[in-house]
């Protein structure tokens, strides 16, 4: 009698999902570009502030796939899509991170493209693979392209697959919490006209996810030392390039590990310096807080050598419209800091500064509500839940002048912080 022949189960386990089938895109995963997502910080720098935060892009790549594989045949089963449509759009889920450079989106503004078109170069270089799996090329690039309309099961700033996937994740890994009723939440979703919607039976869940993501924004996404933390790599990246010791082509194709070892390794002294204060968690500390006047004192200690400056809304607007201010301009910041350190009288090397102007970044839109044939919209059926989530947005709102703590009282002196003030404004005339 023949044997029978039995296929070998491949998986692997998830915290959040028990075990993940991987067979169906095991060519897509045995590529070197997807592995090297296991080596790159789903959080960037958040694990010196939740030590927990170590999980990676690959994780949350796979946990995208299985949760997406698992909408797709679902939406199979209720004639939203077709079989070819379902398995590319899995695909595609397990692959809409695989543009992340190093450290994720702290370097990201340093790389000449954003982590979207270069994750579509990469896979425009990955087609064998991606056919070796048994997916329609052609659909998964569209997808890529973010032109064929599904590519919103995976990216909807709401209820995409990996949204929900990194709040899930990256809430057990820093404050030991996840959005409440997110599983129901997920099998109530639906591909109507183009666009998602829920069922009606599932607004509540819809609303938790949208309150714990302001949650995370609060806690973790915008926390002032996981943004100053950031900016320090930032620096620290950008010293690098001037030295010529990496170019900007070099940032993409490097993982988190190999970053660090050319870090470790630089002659450059202003690299050495903050990569050792990196190390030891050494932070820089605030020293000038400018903001919005009616959020001016918030979470600002009154024990500590700090300047605090409210500003107008126009003046807010026109510090958010500054290129000298934009992380992108790694040169414009540079003299804003060498300018600053000039009036302060300290070396330029110790001053940071960190703006936190994209909050609407972190908002939640508007979602589709269906019920009997008809869609209505969440943000008419409750505007006060969405004013609210726009306040708590402009709240975070934010530069900060920081140094390292022996020369915080030195910046902080009232003439010293009115004269750094002056020159911010000026910067954004």
């Amino acid at each position: 009698m023949k044997k029978r022949q039995i296929s070998a189960p491949k998986v692997v386990a998830d915290p959040i999902y028990g075990i993940i089938d991987i067979r169906p895109v095991l060519p897509m995963m045995e590529t070197q570009e997807f592995q090297a997502l296991g080596d790159k910080r789903q959080l960037g720098m958040s694990y010196l502030t939740f030590p927990s935060a170590t999980h990676t892009r690959k994780a949350h790549s796979l946990g995208a796939y299985h949760a997406t594989r698992k909408l797709a045949d679902r939406w199979l089963e209720l004639g939203f899509i077709k079989e070819d449509e379902a398995d590319a759009l899995s695909g595609y889920a397990l692959y809409h991170d695989i543009g992340h450079p190093a450290f994720s989106h702290v370097v990201e503004d340093l790389c000449d493209k954003d982590n979207d078109a270069l994750g579509l170069e990469i896979i425009r270089g990955l087609r064998g693979a991606i056919e070796e799996a048994g997916i329609n090329y052609e659909l998964l690039e569209s997808m890529a392209r973010h032109e064929n309309p599904l590519y919103l099961a995976v990216h909807d700033k709401n209820l995409g697959t990996e949204k929900l996937d990194y709040l899930e994740r990256d809430g057990l890994a820093t404050i030991l919490s996840r959005p409440s009723g997110i599983d129901y939440l997920r099998e109530h979703i639906y591909f109507i006209d183009g666009e998602l919607a829920i069922d009606e039976k599932v607004v509540d869940n819809a609303i938790e996810a949208q309150n714990f993501y302001l949650k995370m924004y609060k806690n973790v996404y915008l926390r002032k030392t996981s943004a100053i933390a950031q900016r320090m790599f930032q620096k620290t990246v950008y010293y690098l390039l001037l030295a010529g010791e990496i170019t900007k082509k070099d940032l993409p194709t490097l993982t988190d590990s190999e970053l660090l070892g050319i870090m470790r390794l630089s002659k450059n002294p202003v690299v050495q310096e903050l990569y050792d204060m990196l190390k030891r968690r050494e932070l820089f500390r605030e020293a000038i807080v400018i903001r919005p006047e009616k959020f001016a004192n918030l979470g600002t200690a009154n024990d500590k050598a700090i300047a605090t400056f409210g500003l107008k809304d126009d003046e807010v607007r026109k510090l958010m419209k500054s290129s000298a201010l934009d992380q992108k301009n790694q040169a414009g910041l540079g003299e804003l800091e060498k300018k600053i350190a000039n009036i302060a009288g300290i070396p330029e090397a110790a001053v940071l500064v960190v703006p936190v102007f994209n909050p609407g970044r972190f908002q939640a839109k508007d979602v589709r509500i269906h019920k009997d044939g008809r869609i209505s919209s969440l943000k008419e059926r409750y505007p006060a839940h969405f004013q609210n989530m726009e306040e708590v947005a402009q709240s975070y709102i934010a530069l900060r002048i920081c140094v390292p703590e022996k020369y915080r009282k030195q910046l902080s002196d009232p003439k010293t912080a009115k004269e750094v003030l002056d020159i911010v404004m000026k910067s954004s005339a």
